[in-house]
């Protein structure tokens, strides 16, 4: 089939998607998460401040959201056969590569959580990232200097998301406004991403892929870093080590992308950002995220219609 699969980021997040996978999960496969994140095994939370924390804090969210995708990509699967090619947006470029590599549900499981422990290791102060648009690249360049931040992902020619610590942020805010920003918003992740800022979690991340042993990847990657195709097992490792501390370029990922010309995609979530924004740059290739279905029998009726 000519199929491509996103694999989404942080950010959208529910408890909806949580009561989802565990309730897929065996026994042992739950007691492997609680042991990474005890967090989600906790009391119900009545606080949808308290709840909201918990779903978006970083080491819980690495490992959770891997998960979702981990369980809704097998389940896909069975639907779909064999995808042209996987493509994933920050986080989701690493859950792309763990079932591209078909590892066992732990084996992927213990890279993304080493991921999410050495960026999480590097936080020292309120950081974060901050979505921009309405202000054209010929302005990024100003906008970064003024405020002292750093591109984090590129998303269209007026769209961006950059990172810093919070009084950065704010300045930033302020020179954006300046520029004619349409939309200006503070994400919910507490790590500066992508940037010079997580360089020695990326070292240490590069270290400690070179000491694995993985099986041939099985499905080629569109990555986020300048659009690169790729199918090699330690290739793919450099590119996920590089990309802890270098910016992403996902509106260079989706022109390559349309280059292949997919007769369908499919966002595997959570949300559906990604496919929104397929559908406004590629409108003419049918898109679709797993969460726009109330259940499994409505994405497959839409497979289906569109094979």
């Amino acid at each position: 089939m000519n199929l491509i699969i996103l694999f989404s980021g942080q950010g959208l997040q529910s408890q909806a998607h949580v009561d989802e996978i565990l309730s897929k999960m065996s026994s042992d496969e739950q007691s492997l998460l609680a042991s990474v994140v005890p967090e989600l095994f906790a009391d119900p939370v009545d606080d949808s401040q308290l709840l909201e924390s918990r779903l978006f804090d970083n080491q819980v969210a690495q490992p959770f959201i891997y998960t979702l995708q981990y369980y809704r990509w097998h389940r896909l699967q069975q639907m779909i056969g064999m995808p042209m090619a996987f493509s994933g947006y920050s986080l989701g470029e690493v859950s792309a590569f763990c079932c591209s590599s078909q590892l066992s549900y732990a084996a992927g499981l213990d890279i993304v959580n080493k991921r999410a422990s050495l960026m999480q290791e590097e936080v020292t102060e309120s950081s974060g990232l901050l979505a921009i648009k309405g202000v054209p690249d010929s302005k990024l360049a100003y906008l970064l200097a003024e405020s002292q931040t750093h591109l984090s992902i590129k998303i269209n020619r007026d769209q961006f998301i950059i990172a810093g610590n919070g009084e950065n942020l704010e300045q930033a805010t302020q020179v954006a406004q300046t520029l004619g920003a349409q939309n200006i918003q503070r994400l919910k992740v507490s790590v500066p991403s992508h940037t010079v800022m997580m360089q020695a979690a990326a070292d240490a991340f590069g270290s400690y892929t070179q000491s694995l042993t993985l099986p041939p990847m099985q499905i080629p990657i569109i990555s986020a870093t300048e659009g690169t195709r790729y199918s090699d097992t330690e290739q793919g490792l450099r590119i996920l080590s590089q990309q802890v501390d270098h910016p992403l370029d996902w509106y260079l990922c989706l022109e390559t992308l349309e280059e292949y010309q997919p007769n369908m995609v499919i966002e595997i979530g959570p949300g559906s950002a990604l496919s929104k924004m397929v559908n406004n740059v590629m409108p003419h290739i049918p898109c679709r995220s797993w969460d726009d279905f109330r259940n499994i029998d409505g994405l497959q009726a839409w497979i289906d219609r569109n094979r």
